[in-house]
């Protein structure tokens, strides 16, 4: 039977860890910071015996954003996901990180498990279920079981340990070929028997009394001793988590990210030849010079990218890149990696490895070959607009342009002098910025304005915060300020924390103003029970656009598709402030009876009141959040 390894995935405080600690007693959470800050920071290992007598490992690893790096370098080897969401929450920004990490990888097998289910209200579960199933229609979790789970109280976690089972009798065992290869995970040392590392073999076969080879520093080691789940084992083979005793080296000499290697004859390389698939939702994709983070094994290393055959690699889109690396990796090809941006971090590609050490530009024709050619006829000037406009960060900075041209700034600061004088560079606090970036820039900021124009006629502008936030895709916080500046000149107009392109005008006829009476009476005379959008629109043939204008006037959304009338929306919340106050809490079925309207209508109202911290929910009953007191 093959050799399984489950790995868990989630958000914070989604309870994965507890979750493992009910199928197998065993605590993840090592450390006294993990335990102290109630989340798991490194991965955390455990075994699990199912009830056919069948072995498994199991890697938590850590749901918080800022540990995503610990959570790849647990994903090597694994062959299922329990993807961990709390019934209570639901999908959480990085429940949707950790599908992407997942995906990219090429894991296919998943069980959704929903954790805390006797903490909550079945109908608000329901809703999450439902939630849930909606969000990961169109991934590979579309048909992965979901199993109700509470950990504390043991519920569901039968069944889920029957599905395990049964995934575990159809994965096909791995390929034993190849030189074992082990990336290393973590580090330290046994009293009485020195250097331990531990990891997933990804290759191959190891044997005690067996000479291993550490990259990048190429130092050699033997096993001294193997254990697999706890148990001295003569030999570790691929697919299993594995802990090696080392002999010949000490704890100082190997780190987490080094590859163990039978082979003395894996190189090590400072570029690799990709293929990559870019993420939807990431605006800009990836250009030329980009740098990133490179996730691969259980390293992470800072890169640049240089997309070959074409200029740039666009959002859902697939293509080819050379990554250049700041320090040099052991890899081999088919290795698959994650690619995250610079700051601030957040996952836009994933892929595998074609070339584990190639030449520059070895396999493909591309558009920098040109702009090297260039250089070396002198056309320094040709070069530096080349770099400037297919780079992905429009704004350039001195010191990025002195490292890729490799040229001194004595050189450098004419030419781009006499750029700015004739109008093809603009200088700025930030960088500078080519006068054909900026005209990008300036396009896309005006199509964005224009859009928001023509479905919201009946407001001013954009908010200044919600331009910033479509804008933060391409450009820093200090960059778009500096673009609002210069299109300030000519092309924009700002008031009251609001943007709008200069000879946009509001403007309001009668009949939207008829419309307008029209949804303000439907909505008062509803009282608290919410009304749907398509409902009103039925009201008035202009009623749609003068309902998108009310919104946060005298209309509030409570989600995409139920509006209430604010003067209600604003005495619910002073009736609540009022029960709470008297009573010290209060449930939706106190908040139901309050306002006399159906459950549905009034889970609506408080869950709003939630999102905007008028209220906070603590287990099955509310309080007054930060902004209700």
């Amino acid at each position: 039977m093959a050799n399984i390894v489950i790995g868990t995935a989630g958000h914070i405080d989604h309870g994965k860890t507890t979750l493992i600690k009910a199928l197998t007693g065993i605590e993840t959470d090592t450390t006294s910071e993990e335990k102290k800050r109630g989340m798991s920071i490194n991965l955390g290992f455990a075994y699990l015996d199912l009830p056919n007598k069948k072995r498994v490992g199991i890697v938590d690893v850590p749901g918080h954003e800022k540990f995503i790096k610990n959570m790849v370098a647990g994903l090597p080897g694994i062959n299922l996901v329990l993807l961990v969401i709390d019934a209570a929450e639901g999908i959480m920004p990085q429940t949707k990180e950790h599908i992407d990490i997942l995906t990219l990888l090429g894991i296919r097998d998943f069980l959704i498990v929903l954790t805390k289910v006797d903490t909550v209200d079945p109908d608000l579960k329901e809703l999450v279920v439902e939630d849930i199933r909606e969000q990961l229609a169109d991934t590979p979790l579309a048909e992965a079981d979901l199993i109700e789970t509470d950990a504390v109280t043991g519920t569901g976690i039968n069944e889920l340990l029957a599905k395990i089972q049964e995934h575990s009798e159809e994965v096909q065992e791995r390929s034993g070929s190849g030189s074992a290869r082990l990336n290393v995970d973590r580090v330290f040392s046994v009293k009485g028997f020195g250097t331990v590392v531990t990891g997933t073999l990804l290759d191959g076969s190891i044997n005690t009394g067996e000479d291993l080879y550490l990259y990048p520093s190429q130092k050699k080691t033997r096993v001294r001793n193997i254990q697999v789940h706890e148990t001295d084992v003569k030999n570790a083979h691929s697919g299993q988590r594995t802990a090696l005793n080392l002999a010949n080296i000490a704890t100082d000499e190997i780190k987490r990210g080094d590859v163990l290697s039978v082979s003395e004859k894996l190189e090590d390389t400072w570029m690799l030849d990709v293929k990559i698939t870019c993420l939807p939702e990431v605006e800009g994709g990836i250009g030329l010079w980009d740098r990133v983070r490179l996730l691969i094994g259980t390293r992470e290393v800072m890169a640049r990218t240089v997309p070959l055959g074409v200029d740039w690699i666009g959002p859902g889109e697939e293509g080819f890149l050379q990554l250049r690396l700041e320090e040099q990796v052991a890899v081999k090809e088919r290795d698959r990696f994650i690619l995250r941006s610079y700051s601030p971090m957040y996952t836009i590609a994933g892929g595998e490895i074609l070339d584990a050490a190639p030449h520059k530009h070895r396999r493909f024709k591309v558009e920098i070959l040109e702009s090297l050619k260039a250089k070396e006829e002198g056309s320094l000037d040709e070069l530096i607009a080349d770099f400037m406009v297919n780079k992905k960060q429009p704004f350039t900075k001195e010191k990025d342009l002195q490292e890729y041209l490799g040229v001194g700034v004595e050189e450098l600061q004419p030419i781009l002098t006499e750029m700015v004088s004739e109008g093809r560079v603009i200088e700025t606090k930030v960088g500078y910025l080519a006068q054909a970036s900026y005209q990008k820039l300036a396009d896309r900021s005006a199509e964005l304005l224009s859009a928001y124009h023509k479905q919201y006629r009946l407001r001013f502008g954009m908010p200044l915060e919600e331009f910033r936030s479509r804008m933060r895709g391409l450009l820093a916080e200090k960059e778009i300020s500096v673009l609002i500046t210069l299109m300030k000149e000519n092309l924009v107009k700002e008031a009251n924390d609001k943007i709008a392109l200069t000879d946009f005008e509001v403007t309001f006829n009668k009949y939207q103003q008829a419309a307008k009476e029209k949804i303000e009476t439907a909505l008062a005379k509803n009282g608290y029970t919410p009304v749907k959008k398509d409902e009103l629109f039925d009201l008035d043939k202009n009623a749609e656009e003068v309902l998108e204008a009310l919104n946060g006037e005298t209309v509030v959304f409570l989600t995409h598709e139920y509006v209430l009338l604010g003067k209600i929306f604003d005495q619910a919340v002073k009736e609540i402030q009022r029960y709470i106050a008297e009573h010290k809490q209060m449930t939706l079925g106190d908040f139901r009876d309050l306002t006399n309207s159906s459950r549905k209508s009034s889970m609506l109202i408080l869950e709003y009141m939630d999102k905007q911290e008028i209220t906070k929910r603590v287990d099955n009953y509310r309080i007054l959040g930060e902004k209700g007191k």
